[in-house]
């Protein structure tokens, strides 16, 4: 897959929310691809393309997607409006400015892609021929993947995803082993972070896939939800843990996403995300956390607890040796919530234990 610009992506998410299975445009589309018919359908209101259409016959009348699929079974254009619950009108002729580049081959299409450019409306055209769907909306075109395809890659991506999501847990077990050893070097983060960027760039492309497929997509957008829960949430407090610029870990998170694969494969990529010189740092240096990771173990502690505790203790070897009593004289941390936290760090210890069994 293209990597994509913001603006080509929100494109996407525009076209998806109209054609994907499940609304009601594709509705009336799937019939008149089942019917093996053809159809040219614009969106936008018809005083708005008064330069581009001609001939037909004016509707006015409620969407229906019967009604579309009958409608395409004459020659001409269909116009609807953007929000598909009018027809205004059908059978008419399109006359865009033939000067328009196009590299379509068919008149039907060439026809949409011309309007498209010189209106900027979104244009569906359905192929006869072919049984593609091919969306056109300004100068962007898009064609449709098949249901099959699409389910098929999605199946695909969430292997991926799934494999990644182990490789990360496997990582974080082995982070914390070494975090209670304090034996963290620079090479175990880039490890970690590396997996982060392959699960996200995996994850844009499965969301890519979900929009397409739309109510067709459910049970694929149920296994993503449970891969990803609190991924962004571990990847943050990885950040915090180890990075030297104090740049926001939301931030570090959108610069990983926008590295290809290659460059994810590249070390010295990784080392510059999180802030370390390139040329003097040597990946086998060792590296103390701070305690954000250790601390995201703890339930019922609120993100302000754990600055408090952060900012106390520093890092993640005086967390651990601190008691009840020296985490009950911290400001805002009652002493039940003492309690709790030193008797969760104690049980964190022993799970740390049998995992390194």
């Amino acid at each position: 897959m293209l990597k994509q610009t913001v603006s080509e992506k929100k494109i996407l998410e525009y076209i998806f929310g109209i054609v994907a299975p499940g609304t009601a445009l594709r509705e009336a589309i799937d019939k008149i691809q089942e019917a093996k018919l053809g159809a040219l359908i614009v969106l936008g209101n018809p005083v708005d393309l008064k330069d581009v259409i001609g001939g037909g016959f004016e509707l006015n009348t409620v969407y229906s997607p019967q009604k579309v699929y009958e409608l395409s079974k004459m020659d001409g254009g269909i116009i609807l409006s953007t929000d598909i619950k009018t027809i205004y009108g059908a059978n008419i002729q399109l006359q865009p400015n033939y000067s328009i580049q196009t590299d379509e081959s068919g008149t039907r299409h060439q026809a949409a892609h011309r309007v498209a450019q010189q209106k900027g409306n979104l244009v569906v055209a359905v192929s006869e021929r072919r049984n593609k769907i091919t969306i056109y909306y300004g100068k962007f075109r898009y064609m449709l993947n098949e249901i099959g395809d699409l389910l098929t890659k999605s199946s695909q991506a969430i292997t991926a995803l799934e494999k990644y999501s182990i490789a990360i847990e496997k990582n974080h077990i082995n982070l914390s082993i070494l975090e209670f050893d304090n034996m963290v070097t620079l090479y175990d983060i880039v490890e970690c972070v590396r997996m982060y960027g392959l699960l996200f760039r995996m994850s844009e492309e499965l969301i890519e896939y979900m929009a397409e497929l739309g109510s067709e997509g459910r049970l694929i957008k149920i296994q993503y939800e449970e891969i990803m829960l609190n991924k962004n949430e571990t990847f943050n407090a990885l950040i915090k843990d180890y990075q030297v610029n104090n740049e926001k870990a939301e931030k570090i998170r959108v610069r990983l996403k926008s590295l290809t694969k290659e460059e994810l494969l590249d070390d010295e990529k990784i080392v510059s995300l999180l802030g370390f010189d390139t040329d003097i740092t040597n990946l086998d240096e060792k590296i103390e956390p701070r305690g954000y990771g250790l601390l995201s173990n703890i339930t019922k502690i609120s993100r302000k607890d754990r600055e408090i505790l952060v900012k106390e203790f520093s890092n993640v070897q005086s967390i651990l040796m601190s008691t009840a009593s020296d985490i009950a004289k911290l400001k805002g941390v009652s002493k039940f919530k003492a309690e709790h936290i030193s008797k969760s760090l104690k049980r964190i210890k022993n799970k740390t234990i049998v995992d390194r069994d």
